[in-house]
């Protein structure tokens, strides 16, 4: 339970928002909503969308989550180098954009990812979706 309301309540929520967001531009999209745990409490793989699309974006909300903060500015903070070596010690990461923490008073209490598209569009989809719960990232 949250603030905001029981967290399944807001993960849907999310999931709704960013399909209705790729729907309107005619994104093929997956949507995925993690808890602190990391447990997926929501996600939707839209009909077209490429089934991998579902382990990215596990992995761009587990990334998100356990290092707190979004996966773009990861992906910009992380060398090549590393980016293999952490993705080989560490299971369901991914630095690219499209995942972001989900922030309440400060604390990380799940986090929220897109795939399918561009970078740059699923980092919309996402926004969108962390818009539609009212928490911050």
């Amino acid at each position: 339970m949250t603030e905001d309301g029981p967290f399944l309540d807001l993960a849907r929520r999310a999931v709704d928002a960013g399909l209705a967001y790729a729907r309107e531009r005619d994104l093929l999209m997956t949507m995925v909503v993690m808890d602190v745990s990391g447990t997926v409490c929501a996600a939707a793989r839209m009909d077209g969308s490429r089934p991998i699309t579902y382990q990215i974006a596990v992995a761009k909300a587990n990334t998100a989550r356990v290092f707190e903060t979004s996966t773009e500015v990861l992906a910009g903070r992380v060398k090549p180098e590393n980016k293999i070596a952490i993705g080989q010690i560490g299971t369901d990461i991914a630095f690219l954009g499209g995942g972001l923490p989900m922030v309440r008073d400060g604390v990380v209490i799940g986090a929220v990812a897109a795939s399918g598209a561009t970078e740059d569009q699923d980092i919309e989809c996402a926004l969108q979706a962390l818009a539609a719960t009212g928490l911050s990232s």
